[in-house]
């Protein structure tokens, strides 16, 4: 019993010292490169990873540019169509035969449509015939009415 309880710290550590030995073993996957090549791989897989996270942000990049690009777009856009319909209502409002109350202006990407009534068919035509004039207008579908 003697020489069991003598032998027993050299029993602990031997399963400890098999262990470190098998893991030694496993880390090594037959790697003949020096720590310099092995060094050298390392980088270069860092440098390509963060030439794909680049290419990846360049192109998040300009979809947002293009976003912003159709954003402002819509935006010069709806500003021009109201320019437009502030342009048309002042000129109806300087004609002594028609009124900008009696006729509503519609202006969606340059294209105009007119309704309301007028006294004449004069006035009438001259009501187009003025939104036309105004810069920027692509169309006038005139549907004002003419009073009888």
């Amino acid at each position: 019993m003697k020489k069991l309880h003598e032998h027993r710290p050299m029993l602990m550590v031997l399963p400890a010292l098999v262990a470190a030995v098998a893991l030694t073993a496993c880390g090594r996957e037959e790697d003949d490169r020096t720590a310099g090549q092995r060094l050298d791989d390392g980088i270069a897989k860092m440098e390509q990873k963060s030439d794909q996270a680049r290419q990846e942000t360049r192109e998040s990049m300009d979809a947002m540019g293009q976003k912003m690009d159709r954003a402002a777009d819509k935006v010069s856009a709806d500003a021009s169509d109201a320019s437009i319909t502030t342009q048309i209502k002042t000129a109806l409002a300087g004609d002594p035969k028609l009124s900008a109350l009696d006729v509503k202006v519609d202006t969606d990407k340059g294209h105009v449509t007119l309704e309301g009534t007028a006294p004449d068919l004069a006035a009438r035509e001259r009501a187009g015939s003025m939104a036309l004039a105004v810069k920027g207008v692509q169309s006038v579908n005139n549907r004002i009415k003419v009073n009888s």
